[in-house]
């Protein structure tokens, strides 16, 4: 009986119950239910929920609301009325359409190509401009309602001081400071307060900037790096010029494929007829 030991293991692990991950009321969900819902969404979506627990939380909510909302509405058989009846065809005729035509005009994988997508990106530099960008960070003490605003922007200026003077580093400024310290990333111009523009425009890179304080609390702004205003990199634009250009070469493909279905079977319209029906 040894030898069929895996086998009976395998059926015993196939046979394993789903687990469930929430539940409302009598309804339950399980997790191969929720993976189907995840698979369903784009990319970035999926990406999104299962990186942030209140998303997916919020989803899994979503989900258990609209079973509740079908449950009602198939005890009240709202399905046959006739108005909601024909939304339901109009809906289901406008789905068999759409995908069927997108079927029809399939695009290769390789689409495009790289120097289709180097000539889209030359054609589209006028409307890709960007400010200029600062990549900068941040020294930040808070100070609740204003309060202690002054001690705030002393422990500032002593950090800046002693960045400016070589007796610290960014970090070990901020730590002794008390400040909360970060880097922001690039930040375009134009996204910056006045107070922090101004103070971010006149450093020069590495230099830290005087406190800059708000009812929130003062912050030190070091400047790492300064990118000029003009157009994106390719590389910055490259996912979303894609995605672009082949939504453009399939809308081109499917209107092809409809224009050759009307010229086999072209549309005629009684022009008299056609005034009786719109005529008030």
């Amino acid at each position: 009986m040894r030898p069929y030991l895996p086998a009976l293991a395998l059926l015993l692990a196939a046979a394993a119950p789903d687990p469930v991950v929430a539940v409302s009321g009598t309804e339950s969900l399980t997790a191969s239910q929720l993976r189907a819902i995840l698979a369903s969404a784009d990319a970035d979506t999926r990406a999104k929920l299962q990186s942030t627990p209140q998303a997916l939380n919020g989803l899994i909510r979503d989900t258990f609301l609209q079973r509740a909302i079908l449950a009602a509405a198939a005890s009240a058989k709202w399905d046959e009325k006739p108005e909601v009846a024909a939304l339901l065809r109009r809906t289901r005729d406008a789905t068999i359409v759409q995908t069927y035509l997108a079927a029809q005009a399939p695009l290769p994988a390789e689409y495009p190509s790289e120097a289709e997508l180097t000539d889209a990106y030359e054609k589209a530099k006028p409307q890709l401009m960007q400010p200029r960008a600062y990549h900068i960070a941040q020294a930040f003490i808070a100070t609740p309602a204003g309060a202690g605003i002054d001690a705030a922007r002393h422990k500032l200026t002593t950090l800046q001081k002693d960045i400016t003077a070589g007796r610290a580093t960014w970090d070990e400024a901020g730590k002794h400071a008390g400040a909360t310290t970060s880097d922001l990333g690039w930040v375009p111009e134009n996204r910056l307060q006045k107070a922090a523009k101004d103070a971010t425009s006149g450093l020069l890179e590495g230099q830290v900037s005087p406190p800059v304080c708000t009812p929130e609390g003062c912050s030190a702004i070091k400047l790492i790096a300064t990118r000029p205003a003009g157009p994106a990199a390719l590389a910055d634009v490259r996912q979303n010029l894609i995605r672009a250009l082949r939504q453009a070469k399939q809308r081109a493909a499917e209107q092809a494929y409809a224009d050759a279905l009307l010229t086999k079977q072209p549309v005629r319209i009684n022009e008299i007829e056609l005034s009786h029906v719109t005529a008030p």
